[in-house]
This record gives C-alpha cells, structure tokens and sequence, in this order.
C-alpha cells in the first residue's frame, strides 16, 4: 500500500481507519440504546455500559472470520465485554445498516468538513496572488497561442473563482448527505420506532432519511464524490497552467525547489514541474471514483451488497487522495516563483498582434466594413510574421495610410493603450458577497427592531436597507459586501444575536 505512506494524510487516515469505524459502530449502538431508554423499554445503564466497550479490529475480524458478516462479529465482540443484562439489548430492533450507514455518513461529513477547509485554504492564496497582480499586464492565451492582453492576477482570479464554486458545490454536497437512518431491516420501522430513530441521529447531528429502503439511498454520496470530482478538475486545471508556464519557451512561473532537490537521475540541469504532475495523476485517480459510485445507485430492491465492496476502497481513497492535493497545492501556490521579467518578455514576442481584436473593434467603429477590416487586420499581422515589418502596429498604420490618413491616424492613437480598465470591476465582482443576513435572537434578548445588529453593521460601512421585525428577521445589506467581512458572519462578534449568511 505505498500510495497511503506516499500520498498520506494522517487526519484523514484516522477518520477511515478500522478503529475509528468501530467506535463509531460502538457509539450508534449506544445512542439506539438512549432511545430505547428513553421509552422505558432499556434499563438506563445500558447504554452507557455498551459506549465504554474498548473495541480491537483484530477482535472482529476473528469473529468475521467465523461469521462472514463484520457487523454481527462487531456485535458479537460487545456481546463478549458487557453484563449479562446489557447483552440482551446489544442491536435491539436493529439491521446492520442502521449501524453502517449512520456511521458511514459521520465519516463522509468529517471528511468533507476537512475538504471543504482545503479548498478554503487554497483559495486564500489565490486570493493573495491575484491581488498581488492584478494590474500586471500580462499576455492571454487561446489554443496555446497569444490572444490579447490581460493580467496575471485575472489568471489567478479564474482560478480563485472556480475552487470558490468547487467549495459552495461541496456544502451542498454536505448538507445532502447529512441523514442516517435507524429504521430496521426495510426502512418501515417494523422493529424501531421513529422517536429512537429521532434521537439516536440527533446526538450525531444527522437528520433521519425521510423515504429509506434498508440503506441510506446513495445518491446522496455520490452528489459528495461529483462535488470532490470537481474538485480534482479545479485542482488540475491550476496544475496544468503552472506546468505550461514552467515550460522552457514560457518560463513565466516555476515551482518550488528544495536545495538538494534533483530533477533528473542523469541531467543535472532539469528543474521539473514534478508537484503540479503529481497533482495532474492524484486528480484523475480521484474523478476516476465517478463511474463506480453513479453505478452504486441502482441497488436492487430494497437493498442488495452490491455497493459494498466499492465503497470500501473509493470513499478512503478519495477523501485522502483529496485532502493531500489541497494540502500539496496550497503549499506548491505559497512557494511559486514569478518571473515577472519573462512575463513582460513573453507579452511582446508576437510584436502588437494581440492587438489585432481592438483594432478590428476601433476600424468598424470609424466606418470600416467589418469583412474588409478583418482581411486588412490580418495581412498586416502576416506581414509582421513574413518580416516585412517589425511590429503590428507599424504594418497595420502603413497599409491604413494607403486609403485614409485621418482614419490611420485615429486608429494609431486608440491602440497606444492597453484597455483593461474593467479588471477592477471584475475583481469586484469575484470578490465581494452578496448576502442575506438571518438574525436570531436569543430568548432572553428584548431587542424588537434589531436596532443592535443594525447599528453594528452600520459601524462597519454596511448600509442596511431593510430590517424586519420579529423573533427572527433579516437583515438586507445594500450592495455587496465585500469579502473581507465574510468572517464577520461567520462568526459573528454580536453577543445576542445568532447570524447566518446566505449567499
């Protein structure tokens, strides 16, 4: 197994383990047994006896050995450990995915909440680089080849952008996959009531699944595997970019690179872009998990084993290969190196032809037909190539002054500027909120027009246009709010107040 020990994250590692999976068996089992407290049917001790059981994957897989059938070796292994009394209710009213499928979705929403952290993360570095270059002009480029000017913190800001709708994709993904279920062997409560149900989900902070079979249906964990196969797509794309702009002809970004790092076992010389090429194969591995769990969903009938063995191995592999790509990516994006020279190097070597769209968009606006001015355009640019003439420019102006000196002059003024004076504006955009803030007061709280959250807003430049008064309301920035203030919600500093954002 050298992918784990080579691709490892330890935190995930821990969610997926054996031992970790049985204590949170253990823990269900004795939630159930709450439950069945709490109507009168177990002795109150119980479950409290089941939840302090020390439970050894060895000791299952003993009994699994003789069972052929990992929860009732689990149960068996309890069974073993507790009184008398105690193992008579051990899985009362109970099937094997009551336990596995609860479980299963605790340990996909501990994974996600890791995930969705990694993105965050890698977000907030791109965040920095596109701020840090946002007005360094820089050359976009179509098909591989030169297109027209832009900057380099808009290539960044594109990246930002996509790991940001990667990141609200995955809290979808969470909330959908948020149920359990503890409702016995076909889903219609025939051995467990509703209220045991209820309250054993609660304590893990699970909602019970409104139409079960014997599983949780399992759509819901594929939306979560589309939401980390997206991901791994952001996660590539970013990869690919640094990797063509390591490239020897482009040099306009290089990875970083350890002192006694090597690139090559023979040419001293290499500096390889090795981490964003491991990102590239980690992210194919981890959207390769697509197909299988989309072909888990049709299970037959109320159930059959089918989706089992699958998730056994993708689920684990895929949360961790996920986790290390953010955690490597995150670190790859702090150590880049820009070299801002070759950037500006790069961005003349096609001589003023990635102007050729403005200067189609200027001579239609001075009267040109659009066909003639397109066919002008471009033997200008071929001229340049043929090297007839050293820059677009100058080829373009003197084949223009052969038909009309005014207009050639008026196109040379409007071509002396770059326009990108909407970068700004799209920066705005990408970075700003736009929110609905719902306010809930606490029950000891006398604060009828929400004249505190109100007044707190204010205090931070938010103008509030709209406050509804009741024992919930909301409370209606004007504008956007910008992202800066995003932790202000998040965790708000208003004592009496709860508040959520609602993008």
């Amino acid at each position: 197994m050298d992918w784990i020990t080579r691709y490892k994250s330890d935190r995930m590692l821990k969610i997926w383990r054996d031992e970790e999976k049985y204590k949170i068996w253990r823990d269900i089992e004795s939630a159930i047994l709450e439950g069945w407290a709490n109507l009168g049917v177990v002795p109150p001790k119980v479950p409290e006896e089941i939840k302090k059981v020390e439970i050894k994957p060895e000791e299952v897989k003993e009994e699994e050995f003789k069972t052929r059938h990992e929860v009732t070796a689990f149960v068996r292994v309890i069974e073993k450990k507790v009184s008398e009394v105690a193992r008579r209710f051990v899985h009362l009213g109970v099937t094997s995915s009551d336990i596995m499928d609860t479980a299963f979705s605790i340990q996909c929403l501990k994974s996600c909440d890791f995930i969705i952290q990694g993105v965050q993360d890698v977000e907030d570095v791109l965040k920095d680089l596109s701020e840090r270059y946002r007005s360094f002009i820089a050359v976009g480029r179509t098909h591989g080849v030169h297109a027209e000017p832009t900057t380099l913190g808009m290539k960044f800001l594109s990246h930002y952008a996509e790991f940001r709708r990667v990141r609200k994709t995955l809290l979808f993904a969470r909330e959908n996959m948020r149920f359990g279920k503890i409702s016995g062997a076909v889903g219609i409560y025939s051995t467990v009531p509703p209220e045991v149900e209820e309250y054993a989900l609660a304590k893990f902070g699970l909602k019970p699944e409104p139409v079960p079979t014997q599983v949780v249906p399992r759509d819901r964990y594929a939306l979560f595997v589309l939401g980390c196969s997206l991901l791994a797509s952001a996660i590539e794309r970013l990869a690919l970019n640094i990797r063509i702009s390591q490239m020897t002809e482009i040099s306009e970004m290089m990875e970083p690179f350890q002192e006694e790092q090597m690139g090559s076992s023979v040419m001293p010389h290499k500096r390889n872009p090795v981490l964003s090429e491991n990102l590239t194969g980690i992210s194919r591995v981890i959207r390769s998990t697509c197909i299988p769990v989309l072909e888990n969903i049709p299970l037959l009938m109320e159930r059959d084993i089918s989706h089992s063995s699958a998730e056994r191995v993708l689920f684990p592999q895929m949360c961790v290969l996920s986790d290390f790509a953010l955690m490597r990516l995150k670190l790859l994006l702090e150590g880049l190196k820009i070299d801002e020279n070759k950037v500006r190097e790069n961005l003349e070597i096609s001589k003023d032809m990635i102007l050729s769209s403005r200067a189609l968009f200027e001579m239609v606006l001075s009267g040109y037909d659009r066909e003639k001015a397109y066919k002008i355009i471009q033997r200008a640019s071929f001229s340049v190539v043929e090297g007839k003439f050293p820059d677009f420019k100058s080829a373009l102006i003197s084949m223009l002054e052969k038909e009309d000196k005014k207009t050639a002059q008026i196109i040379s003024e409007r071509l002396e500027s770059v326009k990108l004076q909407y970068v700004d504006f799209i920066f705005d955009k990408a970075l700003s909120l736009p929110i609905e803030i719902q306010v809930r007061k606490k029950e000891d709280v006398f604060d009828p027009e929400g004249k505190t959250i109100a007044e707190k807003l204010r205090k931070i430049g938010v103008a509030v246009k709209d406050v509804r008064v009741a024992k919930s309301y909301i409370v209606k920035p004007g504008g956007q709010i910008n992202g800066e203030l995003f932790d202000f919600f998040v965790n708000p500093v208003v004592e009496d107040y709860t508040v959520e954002l609602k993008e």
